[in-house]
């Protein structure tokens, strides 16, 4: 009887839904139309001169962040991962997460439109722990989850506390797995493709683990109440077969299989991230589930909204009370510089300078876009990369770019990296005589078929070719070689994205935000990695 009232409110908001997707494209169509007249009052109320200073994230941004927040009670701060040394403190009130909240929503109805999403269910990969992060502050509900919420969102139940006694016993991808089945969503969201991958990977590398709970479920094994309480609010019909499918399967089925609702998966796709959707493919085809790339949102500010023009997504600096301004790449931050949307031109890169009314000014987020087309009159921004990655010891200037091609350049030498999953990024270490230690990010056990000390030399060679000066330091032997160090993934996550000052939630932000650039400018000492060999470091 609950599969069939839960399919019957579901089939409810179905109905309920039929026209926001036309409503949704009105309503961004009508924004859109006027931009240039909103911007405008927007830099007038800001009171935006044309000496107003560009200013990166500091002392007297973080000022003007806390000093609105004193001027609006009720406001909370959410904690951003990012490269800084320590993490960023962003102020919201009930109002700024509305604002983002009917973003997403927007976004989803639009997806879900066009990739013809039948069950207005979705299920999101989060951290299981209330956080810091912008993440929580969009998705806690309070310690009960509300039945039509949860019927929309059943990984929400994931985070009460009744239900700390399963994921205890069985692990967060035995009850992520148990949920799956129960409610055989449309839509699963992940804000890093990393999330995804790992937890695909992960039911298939560790299947008699992962599906554990459900054996027990259809074995009629005594669980905690909390179980049938959840099952009975997300049940939807077909459930006891997938169940007991996914029960007797020796291995892991195709998640088709599992899953036959599911049509779409969300997750950021562009900058650093490109090798973990690879990794998402394999176990969600493109031919059958479509990936839809999310809007660009930092915690900062929202940098881009998706817009559909028939089934292709643009995505254009839409966002309410936010003031765009962009700095040609290469540029300094000269105020003289800037452009408006209205001046870019498509194949151009820009960096992204934001302004609005919750403490930033002329703020510079250090993320460049490139303007792939113009649509109705603005740009398609496609995030590229972080602006101003670059480490020199003695005069190199080892930049991001540099990086990113050596790296692109290894992975077609050595194509067992890309296959076995591992991530790569580098960071500089003064141990011993200054040099670069690759960092080899894996997620599960090392794949012995990989040769740290081949890989580091390797990338000694590759760097020495892209960066003159690099080369020149080698030689002279003011910097030494490369140096690799095999490293669980989820330590260094922790080492670089979270446990780096302030209260427990905000060292646990970074758990759903975190992404590996492909240089770290912070050295490896000062990260906390110092202690542990390495591998590596003969001078070719």
């Amino acid at each position: 009887m609950s599969a069939l009232r839960n399919d019957a409110v579901r089939h409810s908001l179905r109905l309920g839904l039929g026209l926001a997707p036309t409503l949704v494209q009105r309503s961004l169509r009508a924004r859109i139309g006027s931009f240039v007249h909103d911007q405008r009052l927007l830099r007038a109320e800001l009171r935006i001169q044309t000496d107003t200073p560009i200013l990166p994230w500091g002392p007297l941004v973080e000022q003007r962040v806390e000093a609105w927040a004193a001027r609006h009670p009720g406001t909370v701060f959410a904690y951003t991962s990012g490269t800084t040394s320590r993490p960023k403190k962003i102020a919201f009130n009930r109002e700024r997460l509305s604002r983002i909240k009917r973003g997403s929503w927007e976004a989803a109805v639009q997806a879900g439109a066009v990739h013809g999403v039948v069950e207005p269910t979705l299920f999101v990969l989060a951290a299981l722990k209330r956080d810091a992060s912008l993440t929580t502050l969009m998705l806690d509900e309070g310690a009960r989850t509300p039945f039509v919420e949860g019927l929309i969102m059943p990984s929400k139940y994931l985070w009460e506390a009744a239900i700390a006694p399963l994921l205890e016993r069985y692990g967060p991808r035995a009850c992520r797995l148990w949920l799956l089945l129960l409610s055989n969503p449309g839509f699963i969201y992940s804000t890093n493709p990393s999330t995804l991958a790992v937890f695909c990977e992960g039911l298939n590398a560790e299947w008699e683990e992962s599906v554990a709970l459900v054996r027990a479920v259809v074995s009629g094994a005594n669980l905690p109440p909390i179980a049938a309480y959840v099952a009975g609010r997300v049940v939807s019909r077909g459930s006891e077969e997938r169940l007991r499918r996914a029960a007797d399967a020796p291995s892991l089925p195709p998640l088709e299989d599992l899953f036959p609702g599911l049509v779409c998966y969300a997750c950021w796709d562009g900058g650093y991230v490109a090798p973990f959707l690879e990794r998402i493919r394999v176990f969600l085809p493109p031919e059958r589930f479509a990936h839809v790339p999310m809007y660009s949102m930092a915690t900062e500010t929202v940098q881009t909204q998706l817009y559909y023009e028939g089934r292709t997504p643009h995505f254009l600096p839409l966002a309410p009370g936010v003031l765009y301004e962009f700095l040609p790449e290469g540029e300094d931050d000269d105020p003289r510089a800037l452009l408006p949307a209205s001046a870019l031109r498509p194949g151009q890169t820009y960096g992204l300078v934001v302004s609005d009314r919750f403490g930033l000014r002329r703020y510079q987020t250090n993320d460049l876009f490139l303007c792939a087309t113009r649509v109705r009159g603005l740009p398609d921004l496609r995030f590229l990369r972080r602006r101003g990655l670059a480490y020199s010891f003695t005069g190199e200037k080892l930049t991001g770019e540099q990086v990113s091609a050596s790296f692109a350049a290894l992975r077609v030498e050595v194509p067992r990296l890309s296959e076995t999953g591992a991530q790569l990024t580098l960071i500089p270490s003064w141990l011993e005589r200054p040099h670069y230690r690759l960092a080899l990010a894996f997620p599960g056990r090392w794949d012995e078929g990989l040769d740290p000390l081949d890989l580091a030399a390797r990338l000694d060679r590759l760097l020495r070719a892209e960066n003159e000066e690099y080369e020149t330091k080698r030689s002279s032997e003011r910097l030494g070689a490369v140096r690799a160090i095999p490293l669980a993934y989820d330590r260094l996550a922790e080492a670089l994205g979270g446990g780096r000052g302030g209260g427990a939630n905000e060292a646990r932000a970074w758990e759903t935000q975190f992404k590996l650039v492909p240089l770290y400018t912070r050295t490896w000492e000062a990260i906390g990695l110092s202690e542990g060999a390495h591998v590596g470091g003969h001078d070719q």
